[in-house]
C-alpha cells in the first residue's frame, strides 16, 4: 500500500474524536515501517545518485537492504514494543506501535513480489500475495481499487469524527485524490495495451 493510504486507513480505525492526542502517534505509527524504505531511498537516489529502475530493480533486493526494511516490519519487534508500552502504561506509545501493526497487516495481502519479512527474526518467509498493490501484471488493478475503497471509507469516518474544517477538508481533499489517481491509473492501464 501507499504509505499516505496507511496514514488515512490507521486513523480511520484508531483515531477517537475524544482522544484526539492520540492522531500522532496514530500517525507515527503508519509511517514507522515506510522509514526505513524512505531512509534507502533518499540515500540511493539523492545522495549517490542512483536511477530509479536500478533502485527499484535491484538495490531493493539486495540482503543487506532486505535485512533493515525486515527490521522496521517486523511483526514480532513491534508486539514486543506493544508488550512493553502496555506493562509500563505507555498508551500513546502502544497507540503508536498499534498503528505500526496495521500498516504490516495491510501490507501482507497487497505485496506480490516486493512485501517484507514480516516475521523476521524468526523467519526469513516473505508472503507472496497473488495481489499487488501496484503491478498490473499480477491482479494490481484489484489491489489499487481495494486500497482506494478502503481509503475512502477511513476518509469518511475522519470527515464524521473531525472537529476541525481543516481536519475534514483534508480528509476529503485526500479522499478525492484517491479516487482521481485510481481513476488514471486505470485509464494509463486501460492505454498500455494489457488484456
Amino acid at each position: 500500500m501507499q504509505t499516505p493510504g496507511h496514514i488515512l486507513i490507521n486513523l480511520g480505525i484508531l483515531g477517537r474524536r475524544d482522544r484526539p492526542e492520540r492522531s500522532w502517534p496514530i500517525i507515527v505509527g503508519a509511517l514507522l515501517p515506510d522509514a526505513a524504505l524512505f531512509g534507502f531511498y533518499v540515500w540511493t537516489r539523492f545522495i549517490q545518485g542512483i536511477p530509479d529502475g536500478e533502485i527499484w530493480d535491484t538495490l531493493y533486493f539486495l540482503p543487506a537492504w532486505q535485512t533493515v526494511f525486515a527490521v522496521f516490519n517486523s511483526i514480532p519487534l513491534i508486539l514486543l514494543g506493544l508488550g512493553v508500552a502496555y506493562y509500563y502504561k505507555q498508551t500513546l506509545l502502544a497507540v503508536c506501535c498499534g498503528s505500526a501493526l496495521l500498516h504490516c497487516f495491510q501490507d501482507l495481502p497487497l505485496h506480490h513480489d516486493d512485501g517484507h519479512r514480516h516475521f523476521w527474526p524468526f523467519t526469513m518467509f516473505r508472503f507472496d500475495s497473488p495481489i499487488s498493490y501496484w503491478d498490473p501484471e499480477n491482479n494490481g488493478v484489484w489491489g489499487a481499487g481495494i486500497e482506494m475503497i478502503l481509503v475512502l471509507v477511513a476518509c469518511y469516518f475522519i470527515f464524521r469524527r473531525a472537529r476541525s474544517p481543516w481536519v475534514k477538508g483534508i480528509s476529503a481533499l485526500m479522499g478525492g485524490l484517491y479516487l482521481f489517481l485510481y481513476v488514471g491509473y486505470l485509464w494509463v492501464f486501460a492505454n498500455s495495451g494489457n488484456p
